[in-house]
């Protein structure tokens, strides 16, 4: 069959139950028309997130900026007195829809999805190849980097299975339907911006570096995502970008992707994580070296001191993605 066979799979057909939802409140979770119009009103305030009817982690944070913009309750949740000041309008019935994953799952696969064999040269591959079969937005180009990483996360998080972004053999089965052949395979060690023994690319951390150097001075813009304004998370990910490295979005959203980096093994290019107006992690800036690291804060694009007593307080942790 040339090199090729078709496998047997289950039809990995995800059946959705919408259950209805009704109460006082929108919420992460939610999704439907009325999520996408406060998606809308968000963008149209400033936020830079995506549309698409699905409350997830992006609006949860937006929710939460544009509370405490306007003097709320930043829970990130839309009650009445935010769904009002964002929607200009009284609050409705919310009649969107949770989608419950039922396991009911008879085939994994169509029958004519076809993919080669899998083998430890191929399997990266053949993982992409799986993903995309299922709707999942990833290249297929053999190199284990963020945004596959990211659409593993999300297959997990689908699939009931452990949510760690690492395809192992329960990960790879569920996938493809085939016995992995090698050990489990993870972002740092095969083919992704890393190496194996996770130590940063130094190369790539000083092109990094003299990239994130050039915006030295731009103020900072809540949600700003380009040159004229940055706000954290718009920076790490502008300058990343421009080193051919995609990162999320937001700032919690970085903190799900690389490899943990301890505060006494930070090496330049590494991403540095704080917890700052919120709980969990809000902010994010790129190590530079000798305890200092690049951000876009209230003082715009500035170099600022790990040690100091601000930044050390409100310290998360750290994450290699080169």
């Amino acid at each position: 069959m040339s090199g090729r066979r078709k496998i047997a799979v289950m039809v990995g057909l995800l059946m959705m139950a919408s259950v209805s939802v009704v109460g006082a409140t929108f919420h992460p979770g939610d999704r439907g028309s009325q999520i996408t119009e406060i998606q809308q009103a968000l963008v149209q305030n400033g936020s830079d997130i995506l549309v698409d009817g699905d409350y997830g982690t992006g609006t949860q944070e937006a929710v939460r900026a544009f509370q405490q913009s306007h003097g709320l309750e930043a829970d990130g949740i839309v009650g009445e007195q935010t769904y009002e000041a964002l929607m200009g309008t009284a609050m409705p019935e919310n009649i969107s829809s949770h989608f419950e994953e039922k396991h009911a799952i008879t085939e994994r696969m169509v029958s004519n999805m076809v993919f080669p064999i899998v083998t430890a040269n191929n399997e990266i591959r053949v993982i992409q190849q799986a993903l995309a079969n299922q709707g999942y937005n990833v290249d297929v180009d053999g190199v284990f980097g963020v945004g596959t990483e990211q659409a593993i996360r999300k297959f997990q998080e689908n699939h009931g299975l452990e949510v760690d972004g690492v395809v192992g053999r329960a990960t790879f089965y569920e996938l493809t339907g085939q016995v992995l052949p090698t050990g489990p395979v993870r972002r740092f060690g095969n083919g992704g911006y890393g190496s194996r023994t996770g130590t940063a690319n130094s190369a790539l951390a000083q092109q990094l570096l003299g990239i994130a150097n050039q915006y030295k001075g731009v103020p900072y813009v809540f949600g700003g995502t380009t040159p004229s304004g940055f706000d954290c998370s718009g920076f790490t990910r502008y300058v990343y970008s421009a080193v051919g490295i995609d990162l999320p979005r937001m700032a919690d959203e970085q903190y799900d992707v690389g490899a943990d980096v301890s505060m006494s093994n930070l090496q330049p290019g590494d991403l540095v994580f704080f917890s700052t107006y919120m709980p969990g992690v809000s902010h994010v800036g790129i190590y530079i070296g000798n305890d200092q690291f690049i951000n876009a804060s209230n003082d715009g694009v500035s170099v600022a001191d790990l040690n100091s007593r601000y930044w050390s307080s409100h310290y998360v942790g750290a994450k290699r993605v080169i």
